[in-house]
């Protein structure tokens, strides 16, 4: 059983398929474990999601306190995926979409993503459509 700080892991082939991120930059990307966690929620969640719900469940599962967290997605993680086109943050209504899943999402992160309410779609019809 991983730790409770522990990012799951991300099979990078798959992801490289579904970003069109270049190899060596998916491997410098997916490195940070908070941009592993952040991928695998947002693959579990009906999009658009607050960064306020995206938080609380990275929180969840990381080993900093939530404004850490918020500080990091805000001004790191969220801005990298975003400019290599993985996701849209919309800093105007703090809201990150990401358009279909880019990794597959395991139970314990999807039993993370589910207990937040995004757009009331059931997380499991949006993991199995990444597949």
């Amino acid at each position: 059983m991983p730790a409770p700080n522990s990012a799951p892991v991300v099979d990078v082939e798959r992801f490289v398929r579904l970003t069109n991120v270049p190899l060596d930059e998916a491997y410098a990307l997916l490195a940070n474990p908070r941009t592993r966690l952040t991928l695998h929620v947002l693959s579990t969640c009906e999009p658009p999601l607050p960064v306020d719900r995206l938080t609380d469940a990275v929180a969840g599962r990381d080993d900093a306190d939530e404004r850490a967290v918020r500080v990091s997605l805000s001004h790191v993680v969220l801005p990298k995926l975003e400019a290599r086109d993985i996701l849209e943050y919309d800093r105007e209504t703090d809201t990150v979409h990401l358009e279909r899943p880019v990794v597959a999402a395991d139970d314990r992160v999807a039993e993370l993503a589910g207990t937040i309410e995004s757009t009331g779609t059931n997380t499991s019809q949006r993991r199995d459509s990444a597949d």
